[in-house]
């Protein structure tokens, strides 16, 4: 017995054929669009907690 292709799947196989994006870009592309709102709000969330956690002043006044 097959296992139905999860949502995530079925969007990877769907952009195959975009152009202009590489494999690892297809990749986060069709989890993006997978994901439900409030996978997305959080995703989102995480994104801008990394990019302001990456600034060296930043990094600096929390001790990293």
């Amino acid at each position: 017995m097959k296992n139905k292709p999860d949502k995530f799947e079925q969007v990877l196989a769907r952009i195959q054929g975009v152009r202009g994006l590489d494999e690892h870009e297809q990749i986060l592309f069709a989890r993006s669009l997978a994901a439900t709102p409030d996978r997305r709000w959080q995703i989102h969330n995480q994104t801008l907690r990394l990019l302001i956690l990456s600034s060296p002043s930043v990094r600096k006044k929390f001790a990293f």
